[in-house]
């Protein structure tokens, strides 16, 4: 089965490239970027009583693309980012995870306050996660293979700082709140598929990002990350196999706790 990753991704390149009716927009300032992205993954699941159940840590690379509107005080982004690697499983075993993820969003807001060289906007937005996470089979330990997928709504701040015409520095806090999170789970011990509805917490992404304009209208940034996102325990509900009922299965609670960097051009 061809992973839906593969499908989602270029489907969204293509709704992020700007055409020819933006880049003909006289009125608005239009503005285009793409980074490398690394981030450090730190996901780890507890179980019901505080014990860890599993977690995975690593290095995944990635791609980040954006396109923003800004007219006078008003503005309108939209970001695709995406990572794909492999990372360290520890757990009743070790083996490598594969991971894939996939985060998208929109935004509109209004800066609201502005002194001199500094200002400061608010902004609100919507965006959609999915994630891959291909848990390897070793001699010992049955793989999983499960896909989690959520709408999350933002609302956050924006500080800038512009010191003179070539340096530009800004601080971006969001608080991200998920809708309806879910997993599927394929099982290679030969259980049935399993889908499952997870519990909701509010996260936080916090950026840093200084940008340095080049020759002409190119500017070079470097922004710095941590994202949390906290998902909740799921119900605990019937494990089948050929439709027969076997056992008990949920989902524990699980946070992750990344930190990253992206690195690329805006022009």
């Amino acid at each position: 089965m061809m992973s839906k990753f593969r499908l989602i991704l270029p489907l969204l390149i293509c709704l992020l490239a700007p055409g020819p009716t933006l880049a003909n927009t006289s009125s608005a300032n239009i503005a285009g970027w793409i980074a490398f992205s690394v981030q450090d993954f730190d996901y780890t699941e507890t179980f019901d009583d505080g014990s860890t159940a599993n977690y995975e840590a690593g290095l995944i690379p990635g791609i980040n693309l954006g396109l923003s509107l800004r007219r006078d005080r008003l503005f309108a982004e939209t970001a695709l980012s995406a990572w794909s690697g492999n990372v360290g499983y520890h757990g009743p075993m070790d083996t490598i995870t594969g991971e894939d993820l996939l985060d998208w969003n929109v935004l509109a807001g209004a800066e609201v306050y502005r002194h001199g060289s500094t200002a400061t906007s608010i902004y609100a937005g919507a965006g959609y996660r999915y994630w891959e996470r291909d848990i390897l089979s070793t001699a010992t330990l049955n793989g999983l293979f499960e896909i989690y997928d959520w709408w999350y709504g933002t609302l956050g701040i924006r500080m800038q700082y512009d010191r003179g015409e070539s340096v530009h520095l800004a601080a971006d806090i969001r608080l991200l709140r998920p809708v309806d999170p879910a997993i599927e789970v394929e099982f290679a011990s030969g259980f049935d598929d399993k889908g499952l509805d997870l519990g909701k917490e509010t996260g936080v992404r916090v950026a840093l990002t200084l940008e340095n304009r080049l020759d002409g209208r190119a500017r070079l940034f470097i922004s710095p990350w941590f994202e949390y996102w906290e998902l909740g325990r799921s119900r605990t509900e019937h494990l089948l196999q050929n439709g027969i009922v076997v056992g008990t299965v949920f989902e524990p609670m699980s946070e992750a706790r990344n930190f990253g960097v992206n690195i690329g051009l805006v022009w």
